[in-house]
């Protein structure tokens, strides 16, 4: 049972190693990209045969009974359980194309329902009739032909997430003649993964239009916007149109023929060239021809995603083509709460379902007895089993849970199908056999009783051809026709065979017109072309067994796996487990010999790991890493992977580590014993109970713990509690927390089901998504919001979409939902202000500067060297203007003004950097720089009181994070010695003179340790260009060290130079990838002339004038000395830094000081208060400038001594006194943005 080839016919061409987006209700997951069965060979049962095909009639030949060699013993071959129940063929198929049959049905029945689809919850969300269908068909048509100006033949993307608007979408081609392509959604959070799979689709078909709904395109288009400042922003294709067709009006449609082609079916991975087979209305008409006794009546139950070819086929084109009715729901909802999908069967009397083997598997172990007892599917016709092999044992415990439930195990219909051919038989056998035969001599021997287990295997029947298909087994390489028992490639004749690939004429000659070369080849059996399966197999009395694939394609539960995909990451193959389900297995060919550092090799294991789950979501079962030069190749480099797997399973692979996750841990799930409320009536809506307490992070890591050890040893499986209890208590003693994910065995189905049943522990909604962000339990159990539901979506990585509600109990909109004053961060902030008002104190900020302010001594500006009032440095600005205009009025990109590139060289040459760029901000220039150099799979380590500008920009670049404690150069290598190995490329964020301590690092250790660790330093200089140095040339003259050695200087116009703006200093090479790729460059507003000219003339005199840096420090030195007489608390501040703090206490008192000194004494000095530095640490913050004097700054600190005993005399007659508290509401603080800050601050005003 496999999906090789991507020939497939009616909707089932092998489409895309798809992933699916969801509703915007929904949160997304990495996970949401459970993706799914590659349409091509959906080999079991692509939806032709998945849904029609298995009530079609069979072949009429009587079984017969065969020895294969003299050890074959017919006692062991068992009949498996009958997989059929009332199959005929339908003599009244219409020869009308699949267009004409929805119109008629439109006319015959408009008002019957033929699409329901479902919400989480399993209530309806969408109830579309067949007149309604029509009507929507129609509108999309008139679009197509008239807005978009598409011709029959013209292609479209299909690009919706669940819903049934892809229903609309995908007719709506249909009735315009143009070729539709159902494809994956690219998820708005990861544009950057999904949108080059995409792109090269589109280029490949040449589409012109994107049809999509509103949400999904408000969504990415909202998701493009802000990846502008990322260096690798995504694009959609140019010159194609989007269309949502949830919003359009007028209707038409075409006539069609039987020879033009419906739609594409991509097979295509992230890194191969993407090949679309071409469906035409002929070969959707043939299926329909052979399918089975879909009646009108019948009801179809779906959880498969449409863009996939059974969800396409077999429930959007199905039940218009028979007049019945599909009820669907997401793939999430079904991943979430599988045992949802069978309660949905019962409650809508379902006739027919449709799942990959996975599917049955999962839903029978998530089903508790509760949920059985209340369960009716007696209505069952068929229960198909497809698009993945197909395990005994999957419907073996389905039929056994399910059975008091009235479930039939006559209704299992399993078989082998690509859309060109249906396989299915009442009785199909179950084979065991020598597997050791089957292997070197591709021949088939049953295997005797008592004959040993390791070299037996299991083989499952697929049923006889239709009559109107021929299947022959055929040698893939002199394509010579083999007989029975013989295993050979599985080649197919019959009129739903597609068209073939388009615009691939050899592939296509090579895939759908196969000849047998043969004697036998004149015979009429053999005769005309042939499409190769790439299915490995044998007949046995005219049954078709499938063994496995000619090629490397990987299927794990229904999903198609392109090894070469993976390998964009590492080489990989697939094994079979203990429990016959396929597994991928990771092969590595290291450059270096490691065996000697096993922690090493541990954990680069463990990166891969991480990586294979975040991309692709999969779990590796193992991971090999080999030594140098051993991994096997042909004699032209190409990777063999089927030697590598052979070599693996042998044990003689040259491995220096093999990292093996517990086999048990895949999906085994906990057995259910609560289960959620029956699905009773959809005008009972269901709705989550909240707990009475919050979970706290320990009860939620005792739980984490508990879950991962069930994992650990198989879930509920054991027959034996006790026993289990034992081992799960063993297990959970060995649970690191640290440890990834994908290193306890997750993958994405398991994940999605952990999330909701962490979730249910909790009484919140837990998106899969977080199991992404935060990698390791550790870092999810730590997660902010975890245990309320708040988790952010800047937290989750989700496009808006929050997974709180935010309707209240009358069913309408919370007010802070939509009321600017009811926000909770504006409450919070006017809660704080009233805090001071009451206290008797000023807010402190945002003063318009008066000419009585301008009258003041003033410690608030950064005007350090004093050209923001040089008559020069005006002078030239106002030249600038006059010569250049009073702004850029364009990106930088287009083109530049001379005064620009001016300051460009004249900093070079001054700060001697190689070259420089300008941005129009020091904020911007570090957010811009730090997001361009680093990305996802980096890592930024960075001093914990970095500059709010770094720190975004570090957050905005998705590298990971980690701090070191405030210049403290040795706890920053010992991170970096521990985890250095596991990241591509780390940069060191620190800064030159902190502004909020007035204290410098140890350049030249930071520069050992960026050598010693192979690092990018990168420096914020905003205080120190200017002020530090003998001529102030920064912290690279200060310390006497190459301005080389620092990867990356930045500095602000703002401070020394008396102008505004920001720029970078670098090599060559890195300027001018910024200059082409930073999105605060490319797409911002350039450097204006005023601020331009009066930079250049700043720095100028800077030259000119180094003694005003050398007075800067002497004026500094002599503030900081006298402070420090005067027994102030200047922290860690160094000597002669032009940043002087001076600590004075509680937010309160620091407010209360510098209020004082303004009115009291003209001296204007802001406080720094919590939340920007800590309570209890509050500060007045000094910046020293050269136009100060030694008078001045000694009368502020005689001034400052006498305040700060007024303000602490202040405090203890306050103390004393009776007091009015004055506090906000409770839940003001808990939803403030900032609600953590609050209490310290009330605290502080009622000791007052």
């Amino acid at each position: 049972m496999t999906h090789q080839v991507d020939q497939s016919l009616v909707a089932i061409t092998r489409g895309n190693s798809n992933t699916f987006i969801f509703p915007e209700k929904q949160r997304r997951s990495s996970i949401m990209e459970m993706q799914f069965a590659e349409a091509a060979s959906v080999v079991v049962l692509s939806v032709a045969a998945a849904i029609v095909g298995t009530t079609v009639v069979m072949s009429s030949r009587k079984k017969r009974k065969h020895k294969i060699e003299d050890e074959e013993d017919e006692n062991v071959e068992r009949p498996a359980k009958r997989l059929f129940k009332g199959s005929f063929a339908r003599e009244d198929a219409p020869d009308e194309t699949i267009v004409d049959l929805l119109k008629r049905r439109a006319m015959e029945t408009p008002d019957k329902v033929v699409y329901i689809f479902l919400d989480d919850q399993g209530h309806e969300s969408v109830v579309i009739t067949f007149e309604e269908l029509d009507r929507a068909a129609r509108k999309v048509a008139a679009t197509l032909q008239t807005d978009a100006g598409l011709s029959k033949g013209d292609r479209v993307m299909l690009c919706y997430p669940p819903g049934l608007d892809f229903a609309m979408g995908f007719w709506g081609c249909l009735y315009a003649g143009a070729i539709g392509i159902p494809t994956y959604p690219p998820y708005p959070g990861t544009l950057a993964k999904d949108l080059p799979k995409f792109n090269r689709m589109v280029a490949d078909s040449g589409a012109r239009v994107i049809l999509t709904n509103r949400t999904y395109h408000l969504a990415t288009q909202l998701a493009t916007a802000k990846s502008y400042f990322s260096s690798d922003a995504p694009t959609w294709p140019k010159d194609i149109q989007w269309y949502s067709t949830d919003a359009i009006s007028s209707s038409t449609a075409s006539r069609v023929g039987v020879d033009d082609v419906a739609f594409f079916q991509y097979s295509s991975g992230s890194t191969s060239e993407p090949k679309a087979v071409m469906i035409s209305h002929g070969n959707i008409q043939a299926q329909l021809k052979t399918w089975a006794s879909i009646e009108e009546t019948d009801t179809l139950i779906s959880w498969l995603p449409s863009y996939h070819d059974m969800g396409l086929v077999g429930f959007i084109l199905t039940p218009c083509a028979f007049g019945a009715r599909c009820v669907s729901m997401s793939p999430l909802a079904f991943i979430k709460d599988p045992a949802m999908w069978i309660r949905i069967a019962s409650k809508y009397k379902g006739t027919h379902l449709c799942a990959p083997n996975f599917g049955y598997a999962l839903a029978a172990r998530k089903t508790s007895k509760a949920q059985v007892a209340k369960l009716d599917l007696s209505h069952l016709k068929q229960a198909i089993c497809a698009a993945e092999p197909i395990r005994v044992e999957s419907l073996e415990a389905f039929t056994e849970t399910f059975a008091p439930a009235g479930f039939d195990p006559k209704t299992f219909n399993c078989g082998y199908g690509l859309a060109e051919v249906t396989l299915v038989r009442k009785e199909p056998s179950v084979l065991n056999v020598k597997k050791s035969v089957l292997e070197k001599q591709k021949r088939v021997v049953l295997a005797p009783k008592g004959h040993p287990s390791p070299d037996a295997t299991t083989l499952v029947g697929c049923g006889h051809a239709m009559p109107t298909f021929k299947v022959i087994v055929v040698d893939p390489e002199s394509f010579k026709p083999l007989g029975e028992n013989q295993v050979g490639e599985v080649w197919i004749q019959g009129p739903s065979v597609a068209k073939g690939y388009w615009k691939r004429e050899e592939y296509t000659a090579e895939m759908f017109h196969a000849k047998v070369k043969s004697p036998k080849a004149a015979h009429q059996s053999y005769k005309g072309n042939w499409l190769r399966s790439g299915d490995m197999g044998f007949l046995r009395h005219d049954e078709v067994f499938i063994t496995g694939r000619l090629k490397d394609l990987i299927i794990i539960r229904g999903r198609n796996v392109c090894p070469q995909d993976v390998e964009h990451s590492v080489p990989a193959f697939s094994i079979e487990t203990a429990q016959q389900e396929e597994a991928l297995v990771v092969v590595v060919e290291l450059r270096a010999d490691l065996r000697k550092d096993q922690d090493q090799l541990g954990a680069i294991a463990r990166k891969i790991a991480t990586s294979v789950l975040s991309e692709h979501q999969l779990r590796c079962a193992a991971i090999v890493l080999l030594k140098p030069r051993t991994i096997p190749k042909t004699t032209s480099g190409k990777i063999q992977r089927s030697a590598a797997k052979i070599q693996y399973n042998s044990g003689s692979l040259a491995a220096q580590y093999i990292h093996r996750a517990d086999s048990k841990a895949a999906v085994q799930a906990v057995q259910i014993e609560e289960a959620p409320e029956e699905i009773e009536s959809d005008d009972k809506p269901q709705a989550t109970i909240p707990p009475t307490d919050v979970r706290t992070e320990v009860e939620i890591e005792a739980w984490l713990v508990a879950r991962l050890a069930q994992e650990a040893v198989g879930g509920g499986e054991t027959s034996d509690e006790d026993n289990q209890d034992k081992e799960s208590t063993k297990a959970s003693d060995k649970i690191d927390l640290n440890t990834p994910w994908a290193c306890f065995g997750m993958d994405s189905v398991a994940i999605v089901s952990l999330s909701a049943e962490l979730g249910e522990f909790l009484g919140v909604v837990v998106p899969p998504a977080v199991f992404f962000q935060y990698d390791t339990p550790a870092k999810l159990i730590a997660a902010p919001g975890l245990a309320t539901g708040e988790l952010s979506d800047s937290q989750t990585g989700d496009a808006g979409v929050q997974a709180m509600s935010y309707v209240g109990e009358d069913g309408e909109m919370l007010p802070e939902c939509y009321d600017v004053l009811s926000f909770p961060e504006i409450k919070h902030l006017q809660g704080q202000m009233d805090e001071l008002t009451a206290a008797g104190l000023k807010v402190p900020y945002l003063d318009v500067l008066t000419s009585e302010k301008r009258k003041q001594l003033n410690y608030n500006t950064y005007n350090y060297l004093g050209y923001a009032s040089h008559p020069e440095v005006a002078a030239a600005s106002k030249a600038a203007i006059d010569t250049y205009g009073t702004g850029m009025s364009s990106s930088p990109i287009v083109g530049q003004t001379i005064v620009n590139t001016d300051v460009e060289k004249t900093l070079c040459s001054h700060f001697n950097a190689e070259a420089a760029v300008l941005f129009v901000g020091g904020w911007v220039a570090n957010v811009t720089t730090i997001d361009s150099l680093v990305g996802k799979g980096d890592l930024i380590l960075c001093d914990v009181l970095n500059h709010n500008s770094c720190v975004t920009g570090q957050r905005l670049s998705g590298a990971s994070i980690l701090s070191f404690p405030h210049n403290d150069v040795a706890t920053a290598d010992r991170i970096l010695r521990s985890v250095r190995h596991k990241y591509r490329r780390v940069l060191l964020v620190i800064e030159g003179v902190y502004s909020m301590d007035g204290d410098i690092p140890d350049l030249p250790a930071f520069v050992a340790l960026k050598n010693a660790h192979k690092c990018l330093l990168f420096l914020d200089e905003a205080h120190s260009f200017g002020t530090m140095g003998a001529t102030g040339k920064g912290m690279c003259e200060h310390f006497n060290i190459a301005t080389s050695d620092v990867d990356v200087r930045m500095g602000t116009m703002s401070k020394a130079m008396g102008s505004v703006g920001g720029f970078i200093l670098a090599s060559h090479a890195l300027i001018q990838y910024l200059k082409y790729c930073a999105g605060g460059f490319v797409y911002s507003v350039g450097l204006g002339p005023a601020n331009a000219g009066a930079t250049l003339k700043s720095l100028q005199l800077m030259a000119q004038e180094p003694e005003r840096s050398t007075r800067l420090q002497e004026l500094s030195a002599f503030f900081f000395d006298a402070c420090v007489k005067a027994k102030l608390d200047v922290g860690t501040n160094v000597r002669g830094t032009c940043v002087v703090v001076v600590y004075v206490g509680s937010t309160v008192e620091t407010v209360l000081a510098s209020m004082m000194l303004s009115d009291n004494h003209g001296i204007n000095v802001k406080p720094i208060v919590h939340p920007a530095v800590e309570e209890g640490k509050c500060r007045l913050r000094f910046f020293i400038s050269y136009l100060k004097t030694e008078e001045e700054l000694q009368r502020t600190v005689d001034v400052l001594v006498q305040t700060l005993v007024d303000v602490r005399a202040r405090a203890a007659a306050l103390e004393a006194a009776p007091v009015v508290e004055v506090i906000p509401n409770e839940d003001e603080l808990v939803k403030g943005a900032a609600a953590d800050a609050a209490p310290a601050v009330v605290e502080t005003v009622s000791s007052l």
